[in-house]
Order: structure tokens, then sequence, then C-alpha cells
């Protein structure tokens, strides 16, 4: 369960990192006034509507998704706070339902992937806060009031889910082609609004595609064959001057097998985006080094 979920937040971080950047591009089509090819016409004549700006249409989903790619090449970092509650019910011998409620206020570099945490999570198991740093140079926690440095063989698992979010442009496009026809685009003030709502075949294979990137995991192939991504529902805002995120809210319903046993899964997500190319370097603690 956990490496599942692992899976589907690092999808959620693959499209906020596809949407930033700061490529907008002005439309320039402009109504104008018909001729007639004579002199004849009077000032008194021409209608004045012709002579008002028109409102220029909003992109399509294809195009906001291009621009978004496009724009995601100068990106250099940003931040993301989430609030994520996931609502699990096991049914085997027993029905077993649990409640995992997580906030996440994280600050993100791209080049290079680095990543600063604070995790608040309230689960079954009892309420788990902690500050984690994702560096080149290793992966450190506080948890307890101590630190430590995250083992070599835990450390693979992480890194593996950060590089789903490091695909380029091209590649992010050709991804989210899959599931562009499903999108609408609205506009709100100062923000166009993707809304979708999407069954499961279509983003089965995009998570398939973004797992190959990450490196043709077996065991996760394995699972999300047993997945059935029953549906989601996504509300993306995108700032219209820089076609950078604002919001993203989404609604995740699946189901698989484990061990014999039927989970369904629905995780709520609510994410808003700020601190765009703010974030210079992860800087870790030094009283985090020096516990190492």
């Amino acid at each position: 369960m956990k490496k599942w979920t692992a899976v589907l937040l690092g999808a959620i971080l693959m499209m906020s990192i596809a949407a930033c950047g700061n490529d907008s591009k002005a439309g320039d089509d402009a109504a104008a006034p018909p001729t007639t090819g004579q002199e004849t016409t009077t000032p008194a004549e021409t209608p004045p509507v012709a002579e008002e700006p028109q409102e220029e249409a909003a992109p399509t989903a294809e195009e906001l998704l291009q621009k978004s790619a496009e724009a995601s090449q100068n990106l250099k970092s940003f931040a993301m706070k989430a609030d994520i509650k996931q609502h699990i019910v096991i049914e085997g011998a027993e029905k077993q339902e649990q409640n995992v409620d997580m906030s996440l206020d994280s600050e993100i570099t791209l080049e290079p992937m680095e990543m600063m945490q604070n995790i608040a999570m309230d689960s079954p198991d009892g309420k788990v806060e902690m500050k984690q740093y994702i560096t080149e140079d290793g992966i450190y926690m506080h948890m307890d009031g101590q630190w430590m440095q995250v083992p070599a063989e835990s450390e693979k698992e992480i890194r593996d889910s950060l590089d789903m979010a490091n695909a380029s442009p091209e590649q992010q496009l050709e991804q989210f082609k899959a599931i562009a026809k499903d999108f609408t685009v609205t506009e709100e003030g100062d923000v166009y609004v993707l809304t979708a709502d999407v069954s499961g075949d279509n983003l089965k294979e995009l998570a398939k595609t973004m797992m190959n990137q990450a490196g043709n995991d077996p065991q996760m192939e394995a699972m999300m064959d047993q997945m059935d991504i029953k549906s989601i529902s996504i509300v993306y805002g995108v700032q219209k001057e820089t076609y950078l995120p604002a919001t993203t809210d989404m609604d995740m319903v699946m189901e698989m097998a484990a061990e014999g046993d039927k989970v369904t899964l629905d995780m709520k997500m609510k994410s808003a985006y700020s601190k765009h190319d703010e974030i210079s370097k992860i800087e870790v603690p030094k009283e985090a080094l020096n516990a190492t």
C-alpha cells in the first residue's frame, strides 16, 4: 500500500512540473473590418463594434499542455503545499477500513532534483511528524526528536519516485496526450482551469509509461497489472500570465488485489504552488549532518 501510494504521488508531482514555466504567448487574432473595394464609405457608416478589441479565446487543453511542457525547461524550483486524505477498505476474512490523512509542505529544486519536506500523517497507527531532506549527497530525516540518514537500500526507492517527475518536456507531453481529450478548459480570474473526469484505462497506461522511465521495476509493473483504476477527477489551475501551476484538486478511486484481499483506495489531494524559481538550494541543517 505504501509503495502504491508513492507511485500516485509521483504522478501528481510530475503533473506539477509539467505545467510550470513562463513561456506565455498572446494571441494575435484580431477582427479586421470588411472592405468593399470602394472609397464611398464614410466614418459614420463604420460600425462602432468593429473598433472594439475582441476577447482572446481560451487555449485548448492540448495548447496548455504544450506550452506547459515547453516552459518547464526553464523552471528551476518551486514550493508545494498539499493535503491528502486516503480512505482504504480491505476486504478479506474480515473487512477493515482505515483513514490516513497527510499534509506536505515541500520546497523542490529541479537541477539538481532535491527536496525538503515537512510531513504530518494521521493514521490508525498514530500521528507522525517528520522533516525530510532529499539531496544528491544523501537523504536525511528528523523524527521523534532525532536526525538519521536513510540507509542506502531504502534510498534507491525514494530516488526512483523522484525520477518519475524528471521526464523531458517531450516525454511529458506524449504521456498526457492520452488524457488531453478528457480535459475541458474554463477561466476563473487570472487562472485557466483544466477539468477532467477520466476512466481507468488511459491513466493506467500513463502510469506504466512513467514507471518504464523510472527503471522498469518488475515489482511495480506486477502491482500495476493488478490495479483497477475506477475513476479520477482532476481540477488543475494554471496561471494565465506565466503558465505556472496555481492549484491541483485530484480524486482517485482504485482497487487492487493484495495477498488475497481486495483493497480499495479513495485518495483526495488538494495542492497549492508558490515560490517559482525563488529557491536557490536545498540546505541540509548542520545538526543532521553531524548526527550521521
